[in-house]
């Protein structure tokens, strides 16, 4: 997900625009101005948000007339309005005009709707239908057939073992030590998960995303679930909704939403430093691993030197 840095000059509308939806509920609290703090610290500035006055969307308009600001400051605009842990149906009315105003239209726009009016099975299915495995089932579907569509979901639903796939991953158990194949094997062996082919195993699809967090290093509690999915969007290009790598996370580890069968029901792990340190590090990843990536032809080959060959910055603490 590009992530623009805008001119000096125009920052302070920015900022006065992610207040101005922060306000509309009436608080400004410390979840909004740790936001605004951190693009702050991104964009190299220092203003006092408290300070800054409100402004009309009309104006902002007149100031911000790049495109791709104009998206990246709507993107904001929904960040700032969930920040706190909830969505208000007067934080999300702001967040319409401002894009109206913008001339920016966007499918966040129709999940935040769903969310501050409290719809939240709507919600679930309007973003839980733009989240990548959905479309990775279906490109391998494509790619390996009905029948190993069948195999994976009698595997899932633990009606029957798929040998071969199961075979295959837990082959990898002989993998050099510090291979990206062996840190896998004893990444889903130390989490007690199930491979792929095995009775109530995940799909292969979701081996990519268990090899982000090999290759990204976060863990696979909810904060580090939070950032695995914010360093995916870091990796995704604009043609590929990115930012529904982070609404995802968002709806599930931060307001609480299921959206998956095995969901935790966290909240309140979107912190504005972490996750946008991820998201940069997904940024400057070389690759995607969840479009366009093979793992298998580099399963034997050192983790250590995979990170550095994909540029995936080293993992703070």
């Amino acid at each position: 997900m590009d992530l623009h840095v805008p001119p000096p000059e125009i920052i302070p509308y920015g900022l006065r625009a992610l207040k101005a939806v922060a306000m509309a509920n009436g608080t400004f609290d410390e979840a909004e101005r740790a936001l605004l703090r951190t693009a702050q610290g991104i964009f190299g500035t220092n203003h006092d948000v408290d300070a800054l006055p409100p402004i009309e969307p009309e104006e902002l308009a007149r100031h911000v007339v790049d495109p791709a600001l104009r998206r990246q400051l709507v993107r904001g605009m929904v960040l700032v309005s969930i920040v706190d842990g909830e969505a208000s149906p007067e934080e999300a009315r702001v967040v319409e005009r401002f894009a109206s105003a913008l001339g920016i239209a966007s499918p966040d726009l129709a999940a935040l709707r769903h969310l501050a009016g409290g719809h939240l099975l709507v919600a679930r299915f309007d973003i839980g239908r733009r989240f990548w495995a959905r479309e990775k089932i279906t490109e391998m579907t494509k790619q390996k057939g009905l029948g190993w569509l069948a195999k994976t979901l009698a595997a899932m639903a633990g009606l029957a073992e798929d040998r071969a796939t199961a075979a295959r991953y837990r082959a990898l158990g002989d993998a050099p030590a510090g291979s990206l194949g062996r840190a896998y094997f004893d990444f889903v062996t130390g989490n007690h998960f199930a491979f792929p082919g095995e009775k109530g195993g995940t799909p292969e699809a979701v081996v990519f995303h268990d090899l982000t967090h090999v290759l990204s290093g976060y863990g696979t509690d909810p904060a580090g679930e939070m950032q695995v999915l914010a360093f995916h969007a870091g990796c995704r290009r604009e043609e590929h909704d990115p930012f529904s790598f982070l609404l995802f996370g968002i709806a599930e580890f931060h307001l609480g939403i299921s959206m998956t069968p095995i969901a935790t029901g966290s909240r309140g792990m979107f912190d504005p430093p972490r996750v946008f340190r991820a998201l940069q590090r997904g940024q400057a990843c070389t690759i995607d691993p969840t479009m366009g990536w093979d793992p298998w032809p580099v399963m034997d080959r050192p983790l250590a030197e995979l990170r550095a060959e994909y540029r995936i910055p080293p993992l703070e603490g």
